[in-house]
């Protein structure tokens, strides 16, 4: 199994992967506070996860480098770390977020301190680049929304999400620009491709706590890889990846026209977004 990070970490600057749990986050570059705070600083926040102790965190480091923490109340934690806003820093907010490579950057140290907790604590992923004036406000969040975020922490416990892509590729060979992009010729295999998607997909679905299914490309416009006719995300309980992967694997060899990419295990970023957080 790869694991698409790269991928992972675009899908988080488009703001498809984790959203915001908290309502009032300061955008990222920002200057200044409603509070008055001292604007050289900012918390950026990685995940919400049951209480976490210090050794817990013992040597992680986050998108700036910094030391990430815990700021604890009404018995959950969010993990944070101290970045700086203006110049004054080393590595401050605004060239961690300018350009693609900086942004990509930071989104693998942001991934890489949820994916820390995920193997110990159930995590509700926060979306990259979520920060707050103080420790202060964070603390009032939890609080406040301590039942909602409770619920969602513990329907993470336990799981994996894992990712599946399927391509069609009907022609024996790589689809690209140089098969006839006719709509009409192809119509009927791109259906016959949809329908063993279908089935695919909901034989993954049968094993797994959620599903969560994105649209597929026109198939006009395939890469070299071929038609993608499947693009899943699917909640797993841990201790059913190895049957997932086998149910792939059996799958697909029933059909040789198909191929599959599964990576993962990642933390639940694609369950943790909706207008609801």
């Amino acid at each position: 199994m790869k694991k698409g990070l790269l991928s992972q970490t675009r899908k988080a600057l488009n703001g498809h992967a984790a959203r915001s749990v908290f309502c009032r986050c300061r955008s990222a570059g920002t200057a200044g506070s409603a509070d008055g705070e001292d604007p050289s600083n900012v918390v950026w926040v990685y995940a919400v996860t049951t209480e976490v102790g210090t050794e817990q965190l013992s040597g992680v480091t986050g998108v700036a480098g910094e030391l990430v923490r815990a700021v604890t109340e009404a018995g959950l934690s969010a993990v944070v770390g101290t970045v700086g806003d203006t110049s004054h820093g080393d590595r401050p907010l605004t060239r961690l977020l300018v350009g693609l490579t900086a942004i990509e950057t930071a989104g693998r140290a942001h991934h890489q301190v949820i994916a820390s907790l995920a193997g110990d604590n159930p995590v509700l992923p926060v979306r990259l680049a979520t920060v707050y004036p103080d420790d202060g406000t964070i603390r009032r969040q939890l609080a406040e929304r301590r039942a909602e975020l409770a619920v969602m922490v513990e329907s993470f416990r336990g799981t994996q999400e894992w990712g599946v892509k399927v391509y069609a590729d009907p022609y024996g060979q790589p689809v690209g620009p140089g098969v006839p992009a006719d709509l009409p010729s192809l119509e009927p295999l791109w259906l016959q491709a949809e329908a063993c998607a279908e089935e695919i997909g909901q034989a993954l679905s049968d094993v797994a706590v959620a599903a969560r299914r994105r649209p597929s490309p026109d198939p006009r416009f395939g890469a070299d890889s071929g038609w993608m006719v499947l693009n899943g995300a699917y909640l797993l309980e841990a201790e059913r990846a190895d049957e997932f992967a086998e149910i792939v694997a059996s799958v697909i060899e029933e059909h040789a026209a198909l191929r599959a990419e599964v990576t993962g295990p990642w933390p639940p970023y694609s369950f943790a977004e909706g207008d609801e957080l």
